[in-house]
């Protein structure tokens, strides 16, 4: 996905405070064009948005991060995915990886410089 200017965010999480958080940091950053669901189902409905970038929280009701993941990438490989959680689970961030996730943020490691530093990978 390198190479891409990124112009649409999905954030994808079912905790409103941690959405209202990364949102705040990634608007700090100069991205304005950001999208929010709290299930995955909405995610998925609205791919037809064409995000470049998708923030996915693994625990969540009906559908985890990884199914997620899975059928993001069914639908786009071009998509980029980070897995941006509070659970701290080494077979849970190897699992999303090898699904196609390219990082795996802790929440309690988001910060402007790491988001920064992860998307300039991507971008």
């Amino acid at each position: 996905m390198k190479s891409q200017e990124i112009n649409k965010i999905f954030i994808v999480d079912d905790d409103p405070f941690w959405t209202a958080i990364l949102t705040q940091l990634l608007t700090d950053l100069g991205y304005n064009n950001i999208a929010t669901f709290s299930n995955g189902k909405e995610c998925l409905e609205n791919l037809h948005q064409n995000p470049n970038l998708v923030f996915l929280d693994y625990q969540m009701e009906n559908m985890d991060g990884i199914e997620v993941l899975q059928k993001i990438k069914t639908n786009g490989d071009g998509i980029g995915v980070i897995f941006c959680t509070a659970l701290e689970d080494l077979s849970v961030a190897m699992n999303a990886m090898r699904h196609g996730s390219f990082d795996y943020l802790l929440n309690s490691n988001a910060s402007k410089k790491e988001l920064a530093a992860i998307i300039a990978q991507i971008a």
